[in-house]
C-alpha cells in the first residue's frame, strides 16, 4: 500500500506533456507524462493509477484518506483493498486503423468475458484524464458488472480487490474535474458538465459523456451497441482536435436494461467493451491493447511501416488479479527455444508452461492456477519469465483465493 507525504491532488501531481504530442493530450490531461515515440507512431501515455482526490481506499494515515461512508443500500467497501501506486503505459496509435467489416452490435456488447475477439482485455486498457486506469466494463465470472458499482467510493472508482489498481468502469467527476481546473469547464458534475469527457481507450478510441467535445448534445440517431459513433471531434473553439475518430458515450440516468436512448440497444453505461481500432505491435491475431509496463516500442523495431518485437513482446496478463485462470499474450520475431515459467516470491519454480522450441508470431497461453497434487498453488503474488536463448523478461501477477 502507498502512505503519501502529502496529499495527492490536481496541483501536486506531476504532469509532463511534450509539445509534440496531439493538442487533444496537452489540452485536457492532467497527472500523466505523454510524449511521441520515436518512429511517431505511438503517443506513450505515462500514468500512475493514483486518484488526485481523497477516498476511503486510500490506507489509513495518508493524507487522502478519509473514513468509508455508506451510499445507500448493499453499498460496501471491499475489505483490505487500497489504491497503490504502479507504473502504467499505453501506447495509443496516432492514426488508428479501423478493425475491417467490425460490427459493434448487440451480441458483441453483452457484459460478458470471453464472447468476442475485439473485446478490450480484462484490467486497465485506458487513462482517465487525471491519470486513473480505466477498465473493461466486464467484471471476472461469476461476478456482474453492475454489482461492482455497490463497492465504488464517491468518484466512481474502486481498486481490483487487495492489488490495488484503482480504477472506473463508468462515470466520474474525477476527469471532469481536470476540465474545471483548466478552466474549460465551471459544473464538474455528471449529467451535467459543459463538456464531459472521461480519458482514452489504448486503442485511440475517446470515451466522452453527455456532450460532444465542443459541449453540443450528441446526435445518438447513429449510435452503435456501446453508444459509439465516428465523426470529426471538435473543441469549443471550433477546431479539429480529431478528424473521423470512433469515440463513445456514457451517459445515463440509471443502471438500466432498458434502451433509454432510443439506439435499439440495451443501455450502456460502462466504458466500451469492444476495441474499434487496431493497434500494431499488439500482436497478429487480435491485436487487444492494454496499459502496460513499457511502451510498445521499448522491444519494438521500424520495419518499414511495419512494427514488429526485435525479439519479443511479453504483455501482462489478464484478468490480473486473477482466479483460477488467466491469458498470457506473447509476440515472437524470431523462433527458436523458448521457456514460459511461474515463479513464486521465493523464487521457487511453479510451473512450466512452454518449454521447446516455437515458430515466429503472437502466442497465447493460459495458466490454471487450479491445485494439484504435484503443488498447491496458494493465493498471492507470483512471476511469470518468458525466456529465449538471448533475453529474458519478466511480469508480475496477483492469485486471488
Amino acid at each position: 500500500m502507498l502512505l503519501s507525504a502529502q496529499a495527492y491532488t490536481l496541483e501536486s501531481c506531476e504532469t509532463n506533456i511534450s509539445g509534440n504530442t496531439p493538442e487533444f493530450f496537452q489540452k485536457y490531461f492532467q497527472c500523466v507524462d505523454a510524449s511521441l515515440s520515436e518512429s511517431g507512431n505511438y503517443i506513450n501515455l505515462y500514468y500512475t493509477g493514483l486518484a488526485p482526490y481523497e477516498s476511503w481506499y486510500y490506507p489509513d494515515g495518508d493524507p487522502n484518506h478519509i473514513d468509508y461512508v455508506s451510499q445507500g443500500e448493499g453499498y460496501f467497501q471491499i475489505p483490505g483493498a487500497y489504491i497503490t501506486e504502479y507504473d502504467y503505459v499505453v501506447s495509443i496509435p496516432v492514426d488508428p486503423e479501423a478493425r475491417p467489416n467490425l460490427t459493434i452490435d448487440g451480441d458483441a456488447v453483452d457484459g460478458e468475458v470471453g464472447t468476442s475477439n475485439f473485446e478490450y482485455p480484462m484490467g486497465s486498457v485506458g487513462s482517465a484524464l487525471n491519470g486513473v486506469n480505466m477498465f473493461n466494463p466486464c467484471a471476472s465470472p461469476p461476478d456482474i458488472i453492475e454489482d461492482e458499482s455497490y463497492s465504488f467510493d464517491y468518484y466512481s472508482g474502486h481498486p481490483a480487490g487487495p492489488s490495488g489498481i484503482y480504477h472506473y468502469h463508468t462515470t466520474s467527476k474525477g476527469p471532469l474535474e481536470v476540465l474545471e481546473y483548466k478552466g474549460l469547464i465551471e459544473t464538474p458534475t455528471v449529467g451535467s458538465g459543459e463538456i464531459e469527457m472521461y480519458g482514452i481507450m489504448c486503442d485511440g478510441v475517446v470515451v466522452m459523456g453527455c456532450t460532444e467535445l465542443d459541449g453540443t448534445a450528441p446526435n445518438s440517431s447513429d449510435w452503435d451497441a456501446q453508444n459509439g459513433h465516428i465523426h470529426n471531434m471538435v473543441d469549443e473553439e471550433g477546431i479539429s482536435i480529431f478528424e473521423d475518430r470512433y469515440h463513445t458515450h456514457v451517459c445515463y440516468d440509471e443502471i438500466t436494461e432498458d434502451d433509454t436512448d432510443g439506439n435499439g440497444y440495451q443501455e450502456h453505461e460502462f466504458t466500451p467493451e469492444i476495441s474499434f481500432y487496431r493497434t500494431p505491435g499488439m500482436g497478429q491475431n487480435h491485436n487487444r491493447c492494454r496499459a502496460m509496463s513499457s511502451p510498445i516500442e521499448d522491444d519494438m523495431v521500424v520495419l518499414g511501416s511495419e512494427i514488429t518485437p526485435t525479439e519479443f513482446a511479453l504483455y501482462q496478463n489478464y484478468p490480473n488479479p486473477f482466479n483460477p485462470t488467466t491469458t498470457i499474450d506473447y509476440d515472437l520475431t524470431r523462433g527458436g527455444s523458448i521457456d514460459l515459467t511461474i515463479f513464486d516470491l521465493m523464487g521457487r519454480r511453479i510451473r512450466t508452461l512452454v518449454h521447446g522450441n516455437q515458430k515466429p508470431g503472437f502466442k497465447s497461453v493460459i495458466w490454471d492456477a487450479t491445485d494439484d497434487f504435484a503443488r498447491p498453488v496458494s493465493a498471492g503474488l507470483y512471476f511469470y519469465k518468458l525466456e529465449t536463448l538471448h533475453r529474458s523478461f519478466t511480469k508480475k501477477m496477483l492469485l486471488l483465493k
